[in-house]
């Protein structure tokens, strides 16, 4: 029975721990936010930080990892030679996912978040597409290394702006948006 308390005041420490951080980083860069104003804000003493957390990056990049490890999990469900057939149903499943966690999402990709966050998410989506496209024969090494940059950085700029405005669209509309741009073009909207 006690075992269960202290199970159930880690996670609710660890929650209001993140809570509060993303709360904070709506209006503060990370490396602006200190100890004190998460433990003022958590409303918890700084032992107990410390209990869990070295500093507030150790607390961001555990949340980081938690999210580039939820979306390599939803890339992974898929079988790598269908990846490209079924990119718009994991771009779905990513988008939703995302919706669920709007706040988080919202400062992680903001200018107040860390760009390794960006890197790994870019690093993630480039080791699937590499995948993905190492099939193709026509494509050499330099166009292919191309081809990944433009893909990812527009999807994820995509994926920022929607959040960014409160993702109005449900996820299966900005997934067949994305889709439509990455593999018909412009062109398929003019």
């Amino acid at each position: 029975m006690k075992e269960a308390k202290v199970d159930r005041r880690v996670r609710y420490t660890a929650a209001v721990l993140r809570q509060s951080l993303v709360g904070l980083m709506k209006d503060h860069h990370i490396s602006k936010i200190s100890v004190k104003m998460l433990c003022e804000e958590a409303d918890i003493n700084r032992s107990t930080f410390y209990a869990h957390y070295a500093t507030p990056y150790d607390l961001l990049r555990q949340l980081e990892g938690e999210v580039i490890a939820e979306i390599g999990c939803q890339i992974n469900r898929h079988p790598v030679n269908a990846k490209m057939g079924n990119s718009e149903e994991i771009m779905a499943e990513i988008l939703e996912y995302a919706a669920r966690n709007v706040d988080l999402f919202r400062v992680l990709l903001s200018e107040n978040g860390d760009a390794g966050f960006i890197r790994d998410i870019m690093t993630l989506a480039q080791e699937q597409l590499i995948q993905s496209l190492k099939s193709d024969r026509h494509l050499d090494g330099h166009t292919s290394e191309y081809l990944q940059c433009f893909v990812i950085t527009g999807a994820l700029k995509v994926l920022q702006k929607w959040i960014e405005e409160g993702a109005r669209e449900t996820p299966r509309q900005m997934a067949e948006l994305t889709s439509k741009l990455l593999f018909q073009g412009i062109a398929s909207f003019l």
